[in-house]
């Protein structure tokens, strides 16, 4: 029975209007697609307009820190070899837990250490 009914639409739709419902469709796709990829396009600005709104706030806060920075040249330097030597073995230390194996003092090497200041 619904093939039957399958078998009059197919005998009521003629070639024009089969090829009007593709274009439609097609069209359709076409055009949600060319959309999709403005989207896509346009989101590489949305970083740039949040970084906008963070760099306002920090301009004043650089004005401040500008004095205590000559406080800090006066601080004498210091040799930081025992720093230096506890930083390589909780290095080595770390990374023979995450690995199980013991590393030797001669095959680990520390390039820089830089320290980090957190707000």
């Amino acid at each position: 029975m619904l093939l039957l009914d399958l078998e009059k639409v197919n005998a009521t739709v003629g070639p024009g209007e089969a090829v009007m419902n593709t274009l439609i469709g097609m069209g359709t796709v076409f055009v949600v697609l060319i959309l999709i990829s403005l989207i896509i396009f346009l989101l590489k600005y949305v970083p740039k307009m949040f970084e906008k709104k963070k760099a306002e706030p920090e301009v004043v806060k650089q004005e401040k820190p500008a004095a205590k920075a000559v406080a800090k040249q006066e601080v004498p330097v210091s040799d930081n070899t025992q720093i230096i030597a506890v930083i390589t073995a909780a290095i080595a230390a770390q990374m023979e837990a995450e690995t199980g194996v013991c590393i030797p003092a001669d095959g680990l090497v520390i390039r820089s250490i830089k320290k980090r200041t957190f707000n």
